[in-house]
């Protein structure tokens, strides 16, 4: 041994895949043989590091890394890292190159249990270098081979690769080898019909799907990048694609769909932004309500908001977002407490709620007859693209049309067909009774404030939107102003007859239930 090198062992063992963990080299083995040589030559095993489905084709291995840093830690220690045979420690020869003088630097040398010619010396950097070249082809050409494997399986509408969640990967020499998963699949079939609606914002339909019992095959919760991945993926639609070949077209796979064409089409087309969602995109933050609602009254720039670190938790803040002025900067509890105290003061006469539900009674007329004329006009479309999809279906079976060209424009038929009758079930869900909407604009009067606090973050900005429509300007000195000069309680104050009833209050829809 050398002079102030440690006589300590770290053993690092290695395989690929779980299936191999319980083959004739799985980890176990491993160890015991790494085990059994430093006890052969009086080596302290301090460390044993295992990485398990890892390829060594990659130096990013994590066990790999935390053990090259135990080691540069350790130095006074260790002396040697032992390995089964070269393969584990790595099957790329830069990488084994790289590796090996990052552990001589610190005074540790390889050992390999099956290549004893490996060590420090001339002859046996050269066997390192010519196995570990030696490894490298074997794990290169095992690629192409791979490759070349998993092309041909596509083509023949297989899945060669760990089946994604809704999936279960099956043993099968002939037709599909993965299966829907009978807990999940039912569950990603869901998500895309949601999404497909329109009326769910993708976070939404996570959210249901996960409270519903939705998780990885670990049973962990999916992430938002994963359920996109999901979404984006036309393997439920029953596609397999090659991403990494180009020019490949996608291939119809054996296995069963979990959702439909005419679905997945249409949560594209949402995705994409081609199909307008019927949810109304969220322009403001729910964490803080106010920042669309109020301005610094020093330089009439609107509020801005967000969470400041504090030593042990986050506190949130509104600000004035004028770099030159920044005149507003305080907690966000303080200004919304300010604006509860405010809708606490807001109480109109009796007189003045009276008024209001002729109002809202002549609202609620104006936009149920905006919403016959929208559901009289998608009715005619819904009309009109069936029956040119009946045309189209006549001028294929007279031979007019070619069946490639019928599946192409049938799909685009069915697609709209689809979104028209979307567009319709949300219309009719949103109708309600004039009664539960003058009974909750009376109620909204009665107690802003309550109606405000029970309300729901979509709802809340309504109210705001209604009560301040030129929106509040906040002064430290004073605190908020009422910037507003059409508000709610202003158009009251100046009814002076049946005509000024007319008058639709700004923000105010139908949308909103008692």
């Amino acid at each position: 041994m050398a002079k102030g090198r440690g006589n300590g062992a770290v053993l690092y063992v290695r395989v690929s895949t779980d299936e191999q963990a319980n083959g004739p080299l799985n980890l176990s083995n491993q160890e015991k043989r790494c085990s059994d040589y430093c006890v052969a030559r009086d080596f302290p095993v301090l460390e044993v590091f295992v990485d398990r489905g890892e390829s060594a084709r990659s130096k990013h291995r994590p066990e790999f890394q935390r053990m090259l840093a135990y080691c540069r830690a350790h130095r006074h220690k260790v002396g040697y890292v032992i390995v089964q045979d070269l393969s584990r420690f790595a099957r790329n020869n830069q990488d084994q190159a790289e590796a090996i003088a990052d552990l001589e630097q610190n005074g540790i040398l390889l050992r390999s249990t099956y290549e004893s010619n490996i060590d420090e010396t001339a002859a046996g950097k050269l066997a390192a270098n010519f196995l570990g070249g030696m490894n490298q082809f074997f794990s290169d050409s095992l690629s192409e081979r791979m490759k070349d494997r998993t092309y041909q399986a596509v083509l023949a509408g297989r899945f060669p690769w760990r089946a994604p969640v809704g999936y279960q990967n099956i043993k099968c020499r002939e037709g599909a080898n993965i299966v829907p998963d009978e807990e999940r699949a039912p569950l990603i079939r869901k998500a895309f019909e949601l999404m497909a609606t329109g009326r769910y914002r993708k976070a939404e339909v996570l959210k249901i799907v996960t409270d519903d019992g939705l998780t990885t095959m670990r049973g962990k919760p999916l992430t938002p990048q994963t359920f996109q991945a999901v979404l984006r993926n036309p393997l439920y639609a029953g596609w397999i694609v090659l991403r990494n070949y180009e020019d490949f077209e996608p291939v119809r796979g054996l296995h069963v769909s979990i959702t439909t064409q005419q679905t997945f089409d249409c949560v594209q087309a949402i995705l994409d932004g081609r199909k307008p969602s019927i949810v109304p995109k969220r322009k403001f933050n729910p964490s803080f309500p106010l920042k669309c609602l109020l301005r610094c009254a020093a330089c009439d720039t609107p509020l801005t908001g967000g969470f400041c670190k504090g030593r042990n938790k986050s506190y949130g803040r509104y600000w004035c977002r004028n770099h030159s002025c920044l005149a507003v900067k305080l907690p966000s509890e303080q200004l919304e407490a300010e604006f509860m105290d405010l809708l606490r003061r807001l109480r109109p006469e009796p007189d003045d709620v009276a008024k209001f539900t002729k109002i809202a009674a002549k609202v609620w007329a104006e936009k149920e007859g905006n919403s016959e004329k929208e559901i009289r006009r998608l009715s005619i479309r819904l009309r009109e693209q069936k029956d040119l999809k009946h045309k189209l279906l006549l001028a294929m079976l007279g031979g007019a049309v070619q069946e490639t060209d019928y599946a192409e424009a049938n799909e685009r038929f069915d697609a709209e067909i689809a979104v028209i009758e979307q567009e319709l079930r949300f219309i009719g869900s949103r109708r309600g009774t004039q009664q539960s909407f003058v009974q909750f604009a009376e109620v909204l009067l009665m107690d802003i404030a309550l109606a405000y606090q029970l309300a729901n973050p979509e709802c809340r900005q309504r109210v705001q939107n209604l009560l301040f429509e030129d929106g509040l300007d906040y002064s430290p000195e004073v605190g908020i102003l009422n910037r507003s000069k059409t508000s709610l309680f202003s158009m009251l104050e100046t009814i002076k007859s049946e005509n000024n009833l007319l008058a639709s209050p700004t923000g105010f829809e139908p949308v909103l239930s008692p």
